[in-house]
């Protein structure tokens, strides 16, 4: 998961085998979950704690051994509570072949034609497959890329044979227009973190007046809007101290903040550590 972005664009694995692991700790810095989308199908797995998990505009509090399956284009985030996860992320085109029987099953899946339950787990079957593929992926032991693909076309199966899925025809709803312009704010985000934002300029990406942005964007977020904005940039000055050597005052200016006291105020409330202590930590350990 790249936490840095909200619509994430990033290279899974390799071109021929396009799956990536991550484990994640409290100690990691990508521990909290923003809200964010991408197309690959993303799937969660709790090792110790619990996880409330927004999937689009449902809240699920997942806890230990529950796994979470997550459909390509879904916006999610969350809070992890005393949390270790686990989580594989999967490009669905490395089973796009032409002339495949299983071919337009899997195409609907990546169009979001239809959206497969997020509970999946709940079938013992389907739940077996998805601890081998967690393993298999922390192991990748000889042949594992096999296994892997295999235990996917059998969860697939399982999941078209159990009607474990939704059909989603008609796509014109108050829930998915709002999740859709809600798509245009966090790419805003994305793209505008480094120049003065005002609330009036996000509410505008909704077309809604201010004060009713606020509420809606707070109920589908979490968060108000100009606190997301902040932790966001905070994400953002997180790589930037790990990757250049950009002295804090210029991190705190290429993030959007104009005032050096108050970024290290923000920065202290998301990380609970000051920049110039979290960027020696870092490097130190």
């Amino acid at each position: 998961m790249n936490y840095l972005k909200y619509k994430e664009n990033k290279i899974r694995g390799t071109f021929n085998f396009p799956i990536e692991f991550y484990f994640i700790t409290p100690e990691d810095i990508r521990y909290n979950m923003h809200y964010h989308w991408h197309t690959e199908i993303e799937i969660i797995k709790i090792i110790e704690g619990s996880f409330s998990i927004k999937l689009n505009e449902e809240v699920v509090k997942a806890k230990k051994n529950d796994i979470i399956f997550i459909s390509p284009e879904m916006l999610h985030g969350g809070i992890p509570e005393n949390c270790v996860y686990e989580c594989i992320v999967l490009d669905m085109n490395m089973f796009i072949k032409t002339n495949n029987i299983c071919t337009n099953f899997l195409k609907d899946i990546l169009s979001t034609k239809i959206t497969i339950n997020y509970d999946i787990y709940k079938n013992n079957d389907i739940k077996i497959y998805l601890n081998k593929i967690f393993d298999c992926m922390k192991q990748k032991q000889l042949g594992y890329e096999f296994l892997i693909q295999g235990y996917l076309y059998l969860i697939f199966g399982i999941i078209l044979e159990n009607n474990l899925y939704l059909k989603n025809i008609n796509d014109i709803t108050k829930n998915k227009k709002r999740i859709s312009q809600l798509k245009n704010v966090l790419e805003f985000i994305e793209l505008e973190y480094s120049n003065l934002i005002t609330l009036e300029d996000l509410a505008n990406k909704m077309d809604l007046n201010p004060k009713y942005f606020t509420k809606i964007f707070t109920q589908m977020t979490g968060k108000p809007p100009i606190q997301y904005l902040n932790s966001y940039r905070i994400e953002m000055a997180c790589n930037m101290l790990l990757t250049t050597d950009l002295s804090i005052t210029d991190i705190c200016l290429n993030c959007g903040f104009n005032d050096l006291s108050y970024f290290i105020k923000t920065f202290k409330k998301e990380k609970n550590i000051s920049p110039k202590k979290f960027r020696n930590s870092i490097f130190i350990s």
